[in-house]
């Protein structure tokens, strides 16, 4: 039975929702078809596995002792349990399902190990991951294939502030975090200076962007399956403010689902879902979020690269559907991995042989 390792935690503000995604991922895997192995990534970024992290309540007073610190070696794909100062192989990974939001786990760094390891995964590669993370440079990359996006500047430091011209109202958010933790609004000069340095504390880049009035939120997700690209239909997030808060997003928020918009708008926003996952080299699953203006123009605000419990409710009725869905991109990820094991990585010169080689005075 091929063993699936399920990666979640880590060292990010997003760890208990990713901890939520793991878990529910954990549980809905075909028991009949696979083998669901649990890694908790601690916060300080520490592996560890065990049978008592498929249960949330495990992790209301987490006793890491209780757990297997584990770790993986290079070029090798299999797991390890560290003992001391030695190391017990465990199992061989088939691949895996990367459920970690925000941080190392969702901005490449996860996926890289996990390439250097051999490792199939269900989840976006290196470099889409990477430009999704950052929100300033998703917009230029959108705007590079056509899709509209806000205006916004990049800030590093309140000095910067001085070189600005910023036409209120504006959103202040973090670059590279999600479910809207750091973000705020300002209307003036003074509100503005708060809300950079409210959000550099927890990034070490602002963005500071136009504030739309009276638009609509609009979510959408697609992933690739068997026969090609599975496209969502179209979710209307409603939250107590206008702009959404993590409240919103995970404890008291409410939904529009299907989103009551007109036939032509869903398709539009299904058709850019479609466009930005191909053109991007998005893999496994992703989130789209949008805004559509009073005059129904449609910007993409972010890219989820790891979305929250995976985007399942937006394509799935019930956990058993869910399951046949992981199912789907697990072969998936599988796939994609052997048709880059064909790739040649190899080219035979003669250049180290030569005495006094032209091509060493150049480095």
């Amino acid at each position: 039975m091929k063993n699936i390792i399920v990666l979640f935690g880590g060292e990010s503000v997003e760890r208990d929702v990713s901890i939520i995604t793991g878990l529910l991922t954990l549980n809905s895997i075909d028991k009949e078809k696979f083998n669901p192995v649990p890694i908790y990534i601690s916060d300080s970024g520490e592996w560890f596995t065990g049978d008592s992290l498929f249960d949330i309540e495990t992790y209301k007073e987490l006793d890491q002792a209780k757990l297997k610190k584990v770790t993986l070696l290079s070029g090798e794909n299999k797991l390890y349990a560290i003992k001391g100062k030695r190391l017990k192989e465990l199992l061989t990974i088939a691949c895996a399902i990367n459920c970690c939001h925000g941080g190392n786990g969702e901005n490449g760094s996860l996926i890289g190990e996990l390439n250097l390891h051999k490792i199939p995964f269900v989840s976006p590669a290196v470099m889409p991951s990477a430009l999704a993370m950052d929100k300033e440079i998703t917009k230029y990359v959108l705007r590079g294939i056509g899709v509209k996006v806000l205006p916004c500047k990049g800030v590093s430091d309140i000095s910067e502030l001085d070189k600005l011209k910023v036409k209120f109202p504006v959103v202040v958010k973090p670059a590279k975090l999600g479910s809207s933790v750091g973000i705020k609004v300002a209307e003036n000069e003074k509100q503005l200076e708060l809300a950079i340095s409210n959000a550099l504390r927890y990034d070490e880049k602002a963005i500071i962007e136009r504030r739309l009035s009276g638009f609509t939120e609009i979510n959408c997700a697609c992933y690739m399956g068997e026969t090609g690209i599975k496209v969502s239909e179209c979710e209307k997030p409603i939250g107590k403010t206008e702009i959404l808060s993590f409240e919103d997003k995970y404890k008291a928020g409410k939904r529009q689902f299907p989103a009551r918009i007109s036939p032509e708008l869903s398709s539009k926003i299904k058709r850019l879902t479609c466009k930005i996952y191909q053109k991007l080299g998005f893999s496994g699953v992703i989130r789209i979020d949008y805004f559509i203006d009073a005059k129904g123009e449609v910007y993409v605000n972010e890219i989820n690269s790891v979305p929250g419990s995976m985007a399942y409710y937006l394509f799935c009725e019930n956990l058993s559907d869910f399951s046949v869905m992981l199912t789907e991109m697990i072969a998936q990820a599988e796939k994609e991995y052997a048709i880059k094991s064909t790739l040649i990585k190899k080219f035979s010169t003669s250049l180290l042989a030569i005495k006094g080689s032209k091509g060493a005075k150049h480095l």
